[in-house]
């Protein structure tokens, strides 16, 4: 039998799923060469200092279908909770549902974004690692624009980065294997 701590530990990994999901979906998509007319990067091409604000990896693409990837997964997890699989206490109407997946997946981005734009302010190339930055970046994201919906704790902010610490690298080096991604 799962302790109450294992328990709590797999709800908000649960909960994370929007993150998750909606950092993927653009990697995926893009290899997939869907939406390409969308395909712009948000910076459109501008600079700061003489340096790309963001790259061409950061895309209108990648926040639509990341910000969609996580608004599936709220209605799952509402459906899941309506059922009473999988009981989210912070959160009981469809809406709330929503605009947690909605918001999770497309500040999971917004994290990724800014951490991006550290990275070319300092000279770091667009698909170079800034460890630990790159793991947790969309994790520290998604924490910071959702907690006004779950109230996360302590605790469980320091267990999604820890995850993200985790499986960043491993789906990073699954993608590259499988040749979604050009780096891991």
């Amino acid at each position: 039998m799962l302790e109450e701590n294992s328990i709590s530990y797999l709800l908000t990994f649960y909960l994370a799923l929007p993150a998750f999901f909606g950092n993927m979906t653009p990697v995926l998509i893009a290899k997939l060469g869907w939406l390409e007319k969308i395909n712009l990067p948000v910076d459109l091409g501008k600079t700061l200092f003489g340096k790309r604000i963001f790259g061409d990896h950061k895309t209108i693409r990648g926040f639509l279908v990341g910000s969609l990837a996580g608004l599936i997964i709220g209605l799952i997890q509402y459906l899941l909770n309506q059922q009473g699989w999988i009981l989210v206490p912070q959160l009981t109407s469809l809406g709330q549902f929503l605009l947690f997946g909605s918001i999770g997946g497309f500040a999971a981005l917004l994290g990724d974004t800014v951490e991006s734009f550290f990275k070319r302010q300092i000279g770091i190339q667009s698909g170079r690692p800034l460890i630990p930055f790159d793991q947790i970046d969309y994790i520290i994201g998604f924490l910071l624009a959702t907690n006004f919906l779950i109230g996360w704790e302590i605790q469980q902010a320091v267990f999604l980065i820890i995850c993200g610490l985790l499986l960043n690298p491993i789906t990073n080096i699954l993608g590259y294997v499988l040749r979604i991604k050009k780096t891991y």
